[in-house]
């Protein structure tokens, strides 16, 4: 088992609450309405400030430190970590800038659904050319994970057949098509009645950990217990191959 594998051996990332969830959908319904006024200033203004003090009122509980508490198992602690959720298109919308998705996975075929609103519109009635890559990056990318084969963005190639519309039930699907050593070529189509709307063909580079760069970015306490859980899978691997000789 290489390095690679090892990393696996712990979970990356903290999973976001239930509430955290109903209140994105919130913040989205907000934004989706605010782009259909055209009037009323002092309704505006009003809405302004009451947003503005709930606000103050979710700061009062936000961990202010930069850095990600990248370990579930840490505790905030006097560094005062803030969480990072993954980006599993399951759970990506905790994040009320990211469109929500319905997402399953079939052996290695990631599939769902989606139903946007004016929040996401570029042309009138549809949604934005860069809402369209923003999903599929997602997607291919959880397609990788499923595979195994998770890697960083190295290039994306949308093709758009045609207008992809709000307000309308939509469907995708994601796969892992060729792997060849660090390289990942991933597919994916999302469609309309049947028919595709846009489709997109991603390539991703599996990467070398860089210890001290990824490092830089956590807490003393995560990298301590990093380096701890990489010298017992180590020990673990070498016990094993000692058996297996």
């Amino acid at each position: 088992m290489d390095s690679a594998s090892n990393e696996e051996r712990f979970e990356v990332g903290t999973k976001p609450s239930p509430a955290l969830l109903d209140l994105a959908v919130s913040v989205r319904s907000l934004a989706a309405r605010m782009v259909r006024i055209d009037s009323g200033d002092e309704t505006l203004c009003e809405v302004r400030a009451q947003i503005e003090s709930l606000g103050e009122r979710l700061e009062g509980i936000a961990r202010k430190g930069a850095n990600p508490r990248v370990l579930s198992s840490i505790d905030p602690g006097p560094e005062d970590l803030r969480p990072y959720y993954p980006s599993d298109a399951g759970t990506w919308h905790c994040n009320p800038v990211f469109p929500p998705l319905e997402v399953e996975v079939a052996g290695d075929l990631v599939r769902g659904k989606l139903n946007l609103d004016l929040a996401y519109e570029g042309p009138p009635g549809c949604i934005h050319g860069g809402v369209v890559a923003l999903i599929f990056d997602q997607l291919l990318g959880h397609a990788n994970g499923v595979n195994g084969t998770w890697g960083m963005t190295a290039e994306l190639k949308i093709a758009y057949h045609r207008p992809t519309p709000l307000f309308t039930e939509l469907e995708f699907e994601a796969q892992v098509k060729h792997v060849e050593d660090r390289k990942v070529t991933t597919e994916g189509w999302l469609a309309c009645d049947g028919e595709r709307t846009a489709s997109a063909v991603g390539l991703f580079i599996r990467p070398i950990f860089d210890s001290e760069r990824a490092f830089s970015m956590l807490g003393e306490e995560q990298v301590d217990r990093i380096r701890e859980r990489r010298a017992a899978g180590a020990a673990e691997d070498s016990a094993d191959r000692e058996v297996d000789d």
